[in-house]
């Protein structure tokens, strides 16, 4: 997962980010592109420390801990990582293995480990995300949730094409300040009269049609 997916996307990303401290416009962007280095952690988890080195000075620096799960090695490195890099250069979790702190259950080897987490983790701010996109189906329908900071989340559904087979178009509900539950989906998409009929009847509507 980590080499094929997570690891390239993370190293594109960085590539990317210009997280210079400098206020002046044309000296951050002046500069030379980062260089992107990659360490594995655990190897037969897929998790990484992604690092792009700023060539305008340690300032730009930007550091990425990709896929880290709740294990307490991981609750313990995001403390110390986040301390080296401080509060003036960007450190990022990307596709974290948790949802939330109840994602650190119960655990005789780690009977603090939710105490920890709060501590090492959502304390520090990383509870609150950046960017995320999450798939569900609702209704039998295709759904997805869209949040980028600092907007809200960004609700969508999707609908056959009218006119190209095997394509959906994205048709947006509306937002929430909160990650959006299945019932808000359901609800919005109950109002909307493209959806009045299920998608296996429309399906069947469409053949009958073309009949």
């Amino acid at each position: 997962m980590s080499r094929e997916a997570a690891v390239p996307i993370s190293e594109a990303l960085l590539r990317e980010v210009r997280a210079e401290s400098s206020t002046d416009e044309s000296k951050r962007m002046a500069g030379l592109p980062p260089k992107v280095q990659t360490q594995d952690i655990w190897e037969f988890d897929g998790s990484s420390i992604v690092t792009s080195v700023s060539s305008s000075g340690p300032s730009g620096d930007v550091q990425a801990m990709v896929l880290p799960n709740t294990d307490m090695k991981y609750v313990n490195d995001i403390k110390t990582m986040d301390e080296s890099m401080g509060d003036k250069r960007l450190f990022l979790l990307i596709n974290p293995f948790w949802r939330n702190l109840d994602s650190w259950g119960f655990n005789l080897l780690a009977p603090n480990a939710q105490k920890i987490a709060q501590k090492n983790i959502f304390d520090r701010g990383f509870g609150n995300e950046t960017y995320a996109l999450n798939r569900l189906s609702v209704r039998g329908e295709i759904c997805a949730a869209l949040k980028a900071y600092p907007y809200d989340w960004q609700m969508f559904v999707f609908l056959e094409d009218e006119y190209y087979t095997n394509v959906e178009v994205p048709i947006l509900l509306g937002s929430s300040k909160e990650e959006p539950t299945s019932k808000q989906f359901e609800e919005l998409i109950n109002e909307l009269p493209e959806f009045k009929l299920s998608k296996n009847m429309r399906q069947m509507q469409r053949v009958m049609k073309k009949k």
